[in-house]
């Protein structure tokens, strides 16, 4: 179950760091190249110097960019860029952002805590599978930066009552403490609570919570790995800064500002890719309707149908998009036939995790008409990602890919269902929208001497 517990958040001091825009960051693993070094122009002390650090020309294992993050760590904290709070507290962390569809904007609401680490068989859920690199990533930055987290664990739990947000609301009545913006524009507010009996009744309506792993995967399974690690060590810590607990960013499954954005798959570089093969494949399996382009003026209306006709699957039969690279159409794919995802499957998923849009795509299209497989797909052989349909089809339009396949968003309840009966979707099967800020708050081990 739930426990949670207050902590000492690290912050920026603000004499020193008055814009905070200038100096947090998207989660490490939304950080490209290009990314990365907009970061570092932006400010010098942007905390991508110690979640996302470059590799430098002559780097080994007693220099790389994991010493330099605890490095620049150590230093920020002994000149007052970074303060500790001196009195423990939860943390309200509302998002405002704005909506799709073009209607008001949206607030997510939720806390941040540290959550007290359990495994999977003990009241915690995952949703999708992890992989050993970014692991090992994070496993070195944690062993080098005395146990630093930057980002956060994000959890969804039930609560259908809003208990909690009724809470969170009453706390938050006042001015923001700290309030930082996004680089698409969104607001992210914290109000520190520290009065002991509202942070009781937080942990009171928390205990009996299952919870299911949102974003974080990788950073829940390395710091279990780490804090049996520590625990070997037997040293002495000083408040609820132990490797026992992880910086965490709770919010309710029934939260009405709760969103999830599809991740969009792009195809490049495969040997003997033949649209005509192709599109013979997908006929087959899906009814495939056309939106012809035959002049680049045609080609907005197009799109514009195309992606409006792609949402109506989003509650109804299964349907994807497609693009491929020097066809002047779009292609809508709906399946004829869902007896065809009773077929036994490697792993052998429910039929829950069968007719996820995202399994469709992966094991009636990827693996049988492209001969992506599952081991080329979790190394993103051949495989690459975006959020926006827009930026997906303008690459095959460039050239620069092969296909675009375009999903739905999964559904809450489908995250939901499948996590919490054991089993998990494939990778970037969710997008929850907006991420959780690196360097908002952080949280590192207080270890005494």
């Amino acid at each position: 179950m739930a426990k949670v517990l207050p902590f000492r958040g690290i912050f920026y001091d603000r004499n020193k760091v008055p814009n905070l825009d200038l100096v947090v960051t998207q989660p490490y693993d939304k950080i490209d190249a290009a990314l990365q070094e907009q970061y570092y122009e932006r400010h010098p002390h942007n905390i991508v110097q110690v979640t996302r650090g470059k590799d430098l020309p002559g780097d080994n294992d007693a220099e790389n960019k994991y010493v330099r993050a605890g490095r620049t760590l150590d230093a920020w904290l002994r000149e007052g860029v970074l303060v500790r709070d001196a009195r423990p507290a939860l943390y309200a962390y509302f998002q405002t952002f704005a909506a799709a569809s073009g209607g008001p904007p949206r607030t997510r609401k939720g806390f941040v805590a540290l959550g007290v680490l359990a495994g999977y068989d003990e009241g915690v859920h995952a949703h999708e599978k992890t992989l050993l690199a970014p692991k090992t990533d994070r496993m070195n930055l944690m062993r080098a930066a005395q146990g630093v987290t930057c980002g956060h664990i994000f959890m969804l739990y039930s609560d259908p009552e809003r208990a909690v947000n009724a809470l969170l609301d009453a706390a938050t009545a006042g001015p923001a403490d700290l309030e930082a913006h996004d680089d698409f524009g969104e607001t992210h507010r914290l109000w520190r609570i520290v009065d002991p009996a509202t942070i009781g009744r937080v942990q009171a309506a928390m205990a009996d919570k299952e919870v299911v792993i949102a974003d974080g995967h990788h950073r829940y399974e390395v710091a279990l790995q780490f804090r049996d690690e520590m625990r070997a060590k037997g040293l002495r810590y000083d408040g609820n800064e132990t490797p026992e607990a992880r910086m965490m960013t709770f919010v309710a499954f029934d939260d009405p500002g709760l969103l999830i954005l599809p991740t969009h798959r792009l195809v490049k570089d495969v040997a003997g890719f033949s649209a005509p093969e192709l599109l013979a494949g997908l006929r087959r399996t899906f009814e495939v309707a056309e939106y012809p382009f035959p002049s680049l003026s045609a080609e907005r209306r197009a799109r514009t149908e195309f992606l409006k006709d792609l949402k109506v699957g989003e509650s109804g039969r299964h349907r994807l998009g497609c693009a491929v690279q020097g066809m002047d159409r779009y292609y809508l794919l709906t399946l004829k036939n869902e007896s065809v995802l009773d077929a036994p499957l490697p792993g052998n998923p429910s039929a829950a995790c069968r007719r996820l849009d995202v399994s469709i795509l992966h094991s009636l299209i990827l693996e049988p008409l492209l001969g992506l497989s599952a081991d080329k797909v979790e190394r993103e052989q051949h495989l690459s990602y975006k959020r926006h349909a827009e930026d997906a089809l303008d690459l095959v339009q460039d050239g620069e890919s092969q296909a675009a396949f375009l999903l739905n968003p999964t559904r809450l309840e489908q995250v939901r269902a499948i996590s919490t009966g054991g089993e998990r979707m494939p990778q970037k099967s969710t997008d929850f929208y907006p991420k959780l800020l690196s360097g908002l708050v952080l949280n590192r081990l207080s270890i005494v001497p």
